[in-house]
């Protein structure tokens, strides 16, 4: 389907010569005149060939210009049909012009033909045209969908492989466009042997190796159109069908170009399905346009479950990928040389030390380094008067947390939910630097918080590197930890609790207070005790909220009924962060990672035989998760030492100090099941 915008000049041979405007005024209803009477008479005429398109009368911005629209749903000689009407009704024109167009304009002369009353029903030409879902002129433009359109330019062949060139795909883009060439004289056929999928991080490289692609193929004639659509695609859009059935079908003979956005890939099924809802009706629409309509996926790179998705649906489809490479040594100088070259300004030596030899870069972090560099080549150079100005505000964003705590929680397995609010954490105290100037209030960063999980899912340790971060990046003032449980805040006496209580948080000022079995203090007892030291906590972390951050832990269902024993006490809490138990890969993660911090390894044996050792422990309740673990290794070791210690000297290797093997890892008899310990293998 085309679009196409005709405009022309009315050669008037009887109009008078004085062309003052009181002449022109006096013409203009003649004018007027003349376009209505060739609206019906386009009409009659566009009856003839109203199954492969529809022409119509549109208006004139001055006395003698002529607007006309025109639709197409198959080959037409369009210029033989504009020709032949004005010599049919006898109009001589000047300055014709034809040019195809898109939807959004063409939909702006079916409004002004129905303002003028040129045609009868613009709703009954949408519809007959199926592009009432996404367009109706009377009501105004109706747009279900945020989309753009653009036309193919015409660039010559040899453009087209210079300019590839310029980009980090040439080793999938390149070997595409000789496919594309490969037939110099090709004729239009219907249908496409391949859609396509662009991979890239940088909307540039993605914007850029899709114009030439469409380019490419409208040269080869692969496609008829040069107007094609473009519509982003994420798990925030209100999908409707109707309206991709509508847009495709109004680019058939082009090509439809969706931009779908990363959903932050990850293994969970249920959340796949969840930001990827739309996929299989979309792909519906993608396989019943599939012969008339070219699709061009954009995608950022590694979005491996979105990839599988769209497989799975497009069913017998095909797709050329086309991926962004990592630029290296001198392509990516290169490229940067290109980038300062644009903006006419000359590289220098800083810029191209940036790159470090052998070492990758994306486009998206060459342009990050070329605009750092620019920036500060624009205010220590070109204006050098502003050499002196620092940008404080743009440091502390691109900070780097900072800390060897920091490295080692996400050098951690697992543990999503606690290292996503400490993250926030940091960024919080970010934002109120940086945007305080935009109206963003200054508040110190003191939310309580609850840890619950099971023994050895890192709870305390956790609480531990937490406050050695928040320390490291000036978030808190000291970083200490005081760990307490219930003998530390109870007094011996009545009365004493309370001076306990004040003096432990005077010590965990500037730091974190972490209480362990928090509910331990109620824990079948409703003395008062326990309810002056709860009510004293309660005090304290209203008195210290700017200075203290209280942190309780336990068991998930013990804690929630510590916390309605006061309700000022929930109230107080800001986050709550459960640590799950470990799964069987988390914990053979684990044991690896705590093995290889002793200069150890498994062989593959040892490793099968610690899966089906974690396998087990999984069943088992209160089983000490990383704990576990961490315990398993160390008899291991033990076992391993001994086994060597007993071996000819000579004949062992370095390797095998370093390797434990399924004879060194005892597999557990029974499981003692208790409510406290932590899971040691019995006999």
């Amino acid at each position: 389907m085309q679009f196409y915008k005709i405009s022309a000049i009315i050669i008037d041979n009887e109009k008078d010569e004085d062309t003052n405007k009181e002449s022109r005024r006096r013409r203009q209803p003649a004018e007027n005149r003349l376009r209505s009477n060739l609206a019906r008479r386009c009409e009659s005429y566009t009856a003839d060939f109203i199954d492969k398109g529809y022409l119509f009368v549109s208006g004139g911005q001055y006395d003698d210009d002529f607007y006309m629209g025109m639709i197409t749903r198959e080959d037409i000689d369009i210029e033989f049909i504009v020709s032949n009407f004005f010599r049919k009704n006898k109009v001589e024109v000047s300055s014709l012009d034809i040019k195809e167009t898109t939807l959004k304009e063409f939909n702006q002369l079916l409004i002004d033909a129905d303002r003028y009353d040129f045609i009868d029903s613009d709703e009954d030409i949408l519809r007959e045209f199926k592009l009432d879902a996404i367009a109706s002129p009377r009501r105004g433009p109706r747009y279900g969908h945020d989309f753009d359109e653009d036309i193919i330019r015409d660039i010559k062949n040899e453009t087209i492989y210079k300019l590839a060139s310029t980009y980090f795909t040439r080793e999938t883009f390149i070997p595409e466009l000789n496919r594309i060439f490969v037939n110099k004289e090709n004729k239009y056929i219907l249908g496409h042997p391949v859609d396509y999928i662009i991979e890239s991080d940088d909307e540039r490289t993605q914007i850029g190796m899709m114009k030439l692609l469409l380019q490419a193929l409208y040269n080869a004639k692969r496609i008829k159109n040069r107007r094609y659509a473009e519509v982003v695609v994420d798990a925030n859009t209100d999908f409707k069908k109707a309206w991709f059935e509508s847009l495709y079908n109004s680019c058939a003979g082009g090509a439809v170009v969706l931009t779908m956005g990363d959903s932050d890939d990850n293994d969970d099924d249920d959340e796949i399905s969840a930001d990827y809802y739309y996929i299989e009706d979309l792909c519906k629409v993608i396989r019943r346009h599939s012969s008339d309509v070219l699709t061009i996926i954009s995608m950022p790179r590694e979005s491996t479950n979105l990839r599988l998705k769209l497989f799975e649906y497009t069913g017998a489809m095909s797709f050329v990928e086309i991926k962004e490479e990592l630029a290296f040594d001198e392509d990516a100088i290169t490229y940067l040389k290109k980038r300062a070259k644009e903006y006419k300004i000359r590289f220098d030596k800083k810029l191209l030390s940036s790159i470090e030899t052998e070492h990758g870069y994306l486009v998206t972090e060459l342009n990050g380094i070329f605009d750092e560099w620019y920036n500060q080549k624009l205010k220590n150079t070109v204006f050098s008067q502003y050499k002196d100005i620092c940008c404080a505000k743009n440091e502390i964003k691109e900070a780097k947390v900072k800390g060897d705590a920091y490295n080692e929680l996400n050098s951690m397995i697992g543990l999503k939910s606690a290292k996503k609010v400490i993250t926030q954490a940091l960024d919080c105290y970010k934002a109120q630097i940086i945007f305080k100037d935009k109206g963003l209030k200054e508040d110190s960063f003191c939310n309580h918080m609850i840890f619950t999980g099971n023994p050895g899912t890192a709870k305390t340790t956790v609480a531990r590197l937490f406050a050695r971060i928040l320390k490291d990046n000036k978030v808190i003032s000291k970083g200490q930890i005081i760990e307490v449980g219930r003998s530390d805040l109870v007094g011996k006496y009545v009365g004493w609790t309370a001076p306990t209580i004040k003096k432990i948080f005077k010590e965990a000022s500037g730091g974190i207070l972490f209480i362990d079995e928090a509910y331990s203090l109620v824990d079948d007892r409703d003395g008062s005790y326990g309810d002056e030291a709860i009510n004293t906590i309660v005090q304290e972390m209203e008195n210290h909220r700017d200075d203290v951050i209280v942190i309780f832990a336990g068991y998930p269902d013990k804690m929630e009924g510590f916390l309605d024993k006061n309700p000022g006490l929930r109230s107080r809490i800001a986050h709550y962060v459960h640590f799950e138990d470990y799964d069987t890969d988390e914990l053979c993660q684990i044991a690896e990672f705590v093995a290889a911090k002793k200069g150890l390894c498994f062989d593959d044996k040892a490793k099968n035989k610690i899966r089906t050792i974690m396998e087990k422990a999984c069943t088992q309740e209160d089983f000490g998760n990383g704990r576990y673990a961490r315990n398993l290794v160390e008899k291991a070791k033990m076992a391993q030492n001994s086994r060597l210690v007993h071996m000819d000297y000579e004949a062992v290797t370095n390797d095998d100090v370093k390797r434990i093997c399924e004879e060194d890892i005892e597999l557990p008899v029974a499981f003692k099941k208790t409510s406290r310990q932590i899971g040691f293998i019995t006999a």
